[in-house]
């Protein structure tokens, strides 16, 4: 297994578990704002970016940006890939509050009726 392949491998393992660990610390937040925290947090952890411009190799685009933004002379990528990076966060949380929106519209919505129609009729 090259190098590459087993670097991708332990970063991802090691997204998922940053991931899984901010799911269940922001269980008890509010909503709205815990589904906004989720995603732009996958959206800095998981976005991949181009190392050397060629596309053959990537890394995590808030490495990069960090990388590029510290170490280049005229600014680089680095303030590219933020900006980048800030637009995805931004188009993710407006899909998931849609999504949020959506389900209790739709879903949450009809079962309530339903729900108390079988609670009213367990104490009668």
């Amino acid at each position: 297994m090259s190098d590459y392949i087993m670097a991708w491998s332990i970063y991802l393992l090691s997204a998922v578990a940053i991931l899984v660990v901010f799911w269940r610390a922001t269980s008890g937040v509010w909503t709205w704002l815990r589904d906004a925290l989720r995603v732009i947090l996958a959206v800095v952890v998981l976005t991949p970016a181009s190392v050397d411009g060629t596309q053959e190799n990537l890394a995590p685009a808030a490495i990069v940006a960090g990388y590029e933004f510290l170490t280049a002379q005229d600014g680089g990528l680095g303030p590219l890939l933020g900006v980048r990076m800030m637009l995805i966060s931004a188009f993710g949380v407006v899909a998931a509050w849609l999504l949020r929106f959506l389900w209790n519209r739709l879903v949450v919505g009809r079962r309530a009726p339903n729900a108390a129609a079988e609670i009213g009729r367990a104490h009668v």
